[in-house]
């Protein structure tokens, strides 16, 4: 009897698995009855205005307002164009084009007498018009419905289009069993966008203005359409050295020490760029100390050499947040420098503000953009050195760096600084490794590798470690007189060695000839823009025969 019962139900549960799959595989005549209304699945209501990026539903909302719909700002940054610049403390944006930069505030109006710029709840919005201005993108508004619907997108190209066979339904989801959307019904011979295709299901965009699945079988007439971009990119043009660039920091700390050139230059074959320390940020105005001189101009002009000042944030008296931050600040600064360009008569400026965070990293971006227009505008040539790329700096976004200035320094040194535990300053994995990762963000023809020609002479006494910089001419001293022996670690591509002084241990790993070989071979395997040495005056005569490019 139990048997029989139990033969009973298998029998029972394969009918219902049967039903199951058959009414699955009944197109449209089984499914789900549930329906979802165009509020629920677009989120909206009132004047909001919903965002699809690409075909997708973004939880970021616009603002529809006097016949014009007003874009987040964090979001068009985000997603489609960064350049878009805000100042919360100012109350402006700007926008750094090649030649100029755009300024507008919530006052500035459109050609129809509608604001660019508009805040709600504390937030800033911006017209679409304004982000269609100057980003690629096509849009579609659906604004005279209840539910308010703005679809951007930024793919051109060839696309599927297709025609409705019969009246249909739009579900949710690639499923029968999925709700369909309310008031959503596809007529005979509609045209529709395909925006995703699997085998059955299909999703598709309606000239409603809606998006949802429909079967594949409900559709026919397959074609392709083409959708061309009128947007003209602007161009922002660089300055290219007709040869690989081989610079050189003139670390000088005084005005006198600018007469020291003629010597630190006679040590040097093949250099055509000096990099003299002559600025220094000195104030939260923009305004930085000088010790620029005419004379060093004209000496090293006559050396066919090119002049590149550095100018850095060092100084532990200055915010570099707080100057960045500022319109009027950057602009200050800007219009120094360019001013002691035409004065001095150099070649181009040389950017070097380290310890960026992750919060003014963006002001630092658009700094550099700035700065790139008026560079741009008077042919001097700009550079801006920046660590070696690491998970935890990844905002320097170099690619937007890249973009607008004529070469990114990658400082392929400093593996072990001082602080850290002893080691290579720059292994040649280190190097390698950092010139390839550059290398996804930075184009070759502007990307420059630093070397070092320094090392450090590490003590470890009682599990504390210290160390001291010397350059590679007082390393091979201090090896010859502590009668260190060296060997060559094949791993980090250097000599190294090691002593003990009392309770102390000492550790060297060298940079010589050999091991600038490999990473000069580094550098022009990639096929660089060229190399920069730090510092000038720490190297003997002969290494310059490894550097040059001659």
């Amino acid at each position: 009897m139990k048997k029989k019962v139990l033969i009973g139900i298998v029998v029972v549960l394969c009918i219902i698995l049967g039903i199951i799959f058959i009414s699955r595989e009944m197109d449209g005549i089984i499914g789900s009855k549930e329906k979802v209304t165009q509020e629920q699945l677009y989120q909206v209501e009132g004047d909001e205005v919903a965002l699809v990026y690409n075909y997708s539903l973004q939880k970021a909302k616009a603002i529809y307002k006097d016949g014009v719909v007003y874009v987040p700002l964090n979001w068009t940054r985000a997603i489609l164009n960064d350049k878009f610049y805000y100042s919360d403390d100012e109350k402006l944006l700007s926008y750094a084009l090649p030649t100029e930069i755009v300024y507008a505030n919530f006052e500035n109006v459109d050609n129809n007498g509608k604001p660019l710029l508009l805040e709600s709840d504390g937030k800033v919005y911006l017209s679409i018009e304004t982000i269609k201005a100057y980003t690629d993108v096509w849009v579609d508004s659906y604004t005279d419905s209840e539910i308010k619907k703005m679809y951007i997108n930024n793919t051109f190209g060839s696309y599927d289009v297709a025609t409705i066979k019969s009246k249909s339904g739009l579900r949710v989801d690639a499923d029968n069993w999925s709700a369909s959307i309310e008031n959503a019904e596809l007529k005979k011979d509609e045209n529709v966008t395909i925006v995703e295709q699997n085998e059955k299901w299909y999703k598709v965009f309606t000239q409603s203005g809606l998006m949802g699945y429909v079967k594949k079988n409900h559709l026919k007439n397959f074609t392709k359409a083409e959708r061309q971009s009128a947007f003209v990119k602007p161009e922002y043009t660089s300055i290219s050295m007709d040869e690989k660039v081989v610079l050189g920091w003139h670390q000088v700390t005084t005005a006198a020490a600018n007469s020291g050139m003629e010597k630190v230059v006679a040590n040097t074959s093949g250099m055509n760029v000096i990099s003299p320390t002559w600025f220094k940020l000195s104030d939260n105005k923009g305004n930085y100390t000088s010790i620029a001189s005419k004379d060093y101009v004209d000496a090293a002009h006559k050396k066919n050499l090119q002049v590149w000042p550095l100018i850095d944030n060092f100084s532990k008296d200055i915010s570099t947040l707080k100057i960045l931050s500022s319109s009027e600040n950057r602009k200050n600064l800007i219009s120094n420098l360019i001013a002691d360009a035409k004065k001095y008569g150099f070649d181009g400026i040389n950017i070097d503000f380290e310890s960026l965070t992750q919060d003014n990293a963006p002001h630092f971006i658009q700094f550099i953009r700035e700065l790139s227009v008026s560079c741009r505008n008077n042919k001097i040539v700009l550079s801006v050195d920046v660590p070696i790329p690491a998970s935890y700096n990844m905002y320097y976004e170099r690619d937007e760096l890249a973009e607008v200035v004529d070469y990114v320094i990658n400082m392929g040194y400093d593996e072990h600084y001082s602080g850290s535990d002893e080691g290579s300053s720059a292994s040649i994995d280190f190097v390698k490794n950092s010139i390839t990762d550059s290398l996804t963000e930075v184009p070759k023809e502007k990307l420059i590798n630093a070397v070092p020609v320094y090392t450090r002479v590490w003590t470890k006494e009682n599990d504390k470690v210290t160390s001291t910089a010397l350059g590679m001419v007082g390393a091979a001293t201090w090896v010859k007189e502590n009668n260190v022996n060296l060997t060559w670690d094949e791993e980090v591509g250097q000599y190294v060695g090691q002593t003990t002084v009392g309770n102390a241990t000492k550790y060297i790993w060298m940079e010589d000839e050999r091991s600038m070989k490999l990473k000069m071979d580094a550098v022009k395997e990639a096929d660089l823009a060229g190399v920069a040495v730090w510092k000038l005056g720490l190297e003997p005569k002969e290494i310059w025969d490894v550097i040059s490019y001659k």
